[in-house]
């Protein structure tokens, strides 16, 4: 009985330190998408530690599971930094992320959804309208995020859900507020009600052609900039 008490005890320590590890990893990813960190800013594990009142070592394994997911670059002896991603890189991620999301949008349009769940994707949508009414770009992408998180969520992959809420997805998509709406807030919010109400609409195939639209309009956004 007291082996299994101790293992018991291990097993609760284990997961006590995990959880502090997901803490800090999700604590600086919403940095970045507030502006409290920046691409190319250093980060100490004593500085951090301090701030999150932890100790060093979670700070220390929280840097190497962001630095795995490509948000912060490893630098020997001097800690981290944020990434900096260059426009070629970002246009990717969004090539990526439209694949990616397309494949929620389907899923979504395709099913008979629940009233609660209906009610979960308008709210999230009101989020985006929100934010194009203040024309705020650094809100905006959080918002975005979180109504594909809700289309993922009741597409019924979860595979989708998964990779859509890994830590680089929400990181690289906040660097794309200082490309896009740029100054086209009127269409970009018009694109969105087109795809919330097809979606809604149980519309499949233009829900998906219009949000495969709106990516491409984007991507030529970038390419302009």
């Amino acid at each position: 009985m007291k082996n299994m008490g101790a293992q018991g005890a291990g097993a609760d320590q284990d997961a006590s330190a995990a959880s502090r590890v997901n803490f800090i990893v999700d604590a600086i990813v919403e940095g970045v998408l507030k502006g409290h960190f920046v691409p190319g800013q250093r980060l100490i594990a004593a500085d951090l530690a301090e701030e999150y009142g932890v100790s060093r070592a979670p700070v220390r394994e929280a840097l190497h599971v962001l630095a795995g997911e490509g948000v912060v670059e490893l630098i020997a002896n001097r800690g981290a930094r944020i990434r900096k991603l260059g426009a070629e890189e970002l246009f990717n991620f969004l090539e990526f992320t439209e694949a990616l999301l397309a494949v929620g949008v389907r899923r979504v349009s395709s099913r008979k959804l629940s009233r609660d769940e209906i009610k979960a994707i308008e709210a999230a949508f009101k989020g985006i309208e929100e934010q194009c009414g203040r024309k705020n770009a650094r809100d905006l992408l959080p918002a975005l995020h979180h109504y594909h998180s809700v289309i993922n969520r009741f597409s019924g992959n979860d595979f989708v859900e998964f990779f859509y809420n890994r830590p680089y997805i929400r990181f690289y998509t906040s660097l794309i507020h200082e490309i896009a709406p740029g100054n086209n807030w009127e269409q970009f919010i018009n694109n969105y009600r087109l795809i919330h109400s097809t979606i809604l609409a149980g519309d499949e195939h233009t829900a998906v052609a219009t949000f495969v639209a709106h990516i491409r309009w984007v991507l030529r956004m970038m390419r302009a900039a």
